[in-house]
């Protein structure tokens, strides 16, 4: 098992690559800037989707995900998209020397050190290149996948190598086709221009020394894409035991337990710099107090809740906790003193407006059903009101 270096991560240095040549036009620079960052940084537990799970892997790095990422991109070369440079990157390395030299002029994407730093900022603005700091996530990944590539022995960096070749090599066809003359060739160019349409596995054999899958699952999986697997789904686990031994101790009408396992739970999230979700730890703490009949505690909770998701622009949780409150207004209107000093609900007939439109917006079709409920209990109550003031007065 492979280090860290893995094909995907040549793929992803051909990419950092394209993006330092100055030809990623501004329309491209936020699309492509996110690819590269949502598979360098460190995965945090709000990606546990299979594909999330799969990307810690390193699968979601394929070369079919790198050409869904950057075809549709126009590059600063007309005709050309970034899918297109980024093939001239990955095919410019034709052999295992070409593979050393390439890591070896990694250097010249980074700032140099403050003594020269005003020297090279001279001679990279006119080349008109975009250096990248030593310290950014960028410039870390460039630096370290230099240091990794260095200490590999030379069997590991041959292997490496067997299978960079044959991670690209789905590509040949469409490279090929751009560049009908490529810009040079060496013993590792396969084929012939006029022999494409003949190419199967069968005829690589005899260059791999195997099946092209066989050498890809060499070294698909580092020992640091493990690592990070790990450490997601040892997390993920303690989150879904908190999350268990909460909802059991609310079953079983422990406060003091329940209390303690949601903090737990959310206390994970925040570990891991997530507060995308923090408005649900709110709402379901209010939720618990009002269980158990803490019912000042219940309102403050949700009227924070209700905050943080307008802060964070969640309709669908901003939806679902004026909802909750105002259903809770119905049902014990003397603890509403501070939330109708606040003005948060309004009156009862702006409330339910306000709630079904946002119901509509959000497809939460729930809510809207018993918004339109309260409105007609609210139409009834009110006529019932008109009716025995009338006779009242008759």
């Amino acid at each position: 098992m492979a280090r860290y270096l893995t094909p995907s991560k040549i793929g992803l240095l051909a990419l950092v690559s394209v993006y330092t040549e100055s030809v990623v036009p501004a329309a491209a620079t936020v699309p492509i800037l996110s690819f590269l960052i949502s598979h360098l940084l460190p995965h945090t537990t709000a990606q546990s989707s299979p594909v999330a799970v799969a990307g810690l892997l390193g699968s979601t790095t394929s070369i079919d995900v790198l050409r869904e990422a950057t075809i549709s991109h126009a590059s600063g070369i007309p005709g050309r998209t970034i899918w297109d440079l980024l093939l001239n990157q990955l095919w410019r390395i034709d052999s295992l020397d070409a593979l050393h030299v390439y890591f070896d002029s990694l250097s010249l994407l980074l700032q140099k050190n403050n003594e020269n730093h005003a020297e090279s900022a001279e001679s990279d603005v006119a080349t008109n290149r975009i250096l990248l700091s030593r310290v950014s996530p960028l410039g870390v990944f460039v630096r370290r996948a230099q240091l990794e590539f260095s200490r590999l022995q030379f069997l590991d960096g041959s292997t490496l190598w067997q299978s960079f070749k044959a991670y690209r090599f789905p590509t040949w066809s469409q490279w090929a086709k751009r560049n009908p003359k490529p810009f040079h060739k060496s013993l590792n160019v396969y084929l012939e221009d006029d022999q494409l349409a003949i190419v199967d596995d069968s005829v690589f054999e005899p260059i791999h020394g195997s099946g092209i899958d066989t050498i890809r699952r060499e070294v698909d999986v580092s020992s640091d894409d493990v690592e990070k697997i790990l450490e997601h789904q040892v997390d993920r686990m303690q989150k879904l035991t908190s999350s268990a031994r909460f909802l059991d101790a609310w079953k079983m009408g422990d406060y003091p337990a329940s209390f303690d396992n949601l903090h737990k739970y959310f206390d994970y999230t925040m570990h891991n710099r997530d507060r995308t979700f923090y408005q649900y730890a709110l709402l379901n703490l209010a939720v618990l107090h009002a269980d158990f009949g803490i019912y000042s505690e219940a309102i403050i909770a949700m009227q924070e809740a209700i905050s943080t998701a307008r802060e964070q622009n969640d309709l669908g949780c901003l939806t679902y906790s004026l909802s909750w409150l105002y259903h809770f207004s119905k049902a014990h209107p003397e603890h509403m003193d501070l939330v109708q000093g606040k003005g948060i609900l309004g009156t009862d007939r702006e409330a339910l407006t306000f709630l079904k439109a946002k119901a509509k917006e959000t497809s939460m079709w729930s809510i809207l059903s018993t918004a339109l409920l309260s409105e007609a209990r609210l139409t009834l109550s009110n006529v019932n009101y008109m009716g025995d003031d009338f006779d009242e007065r008759a």
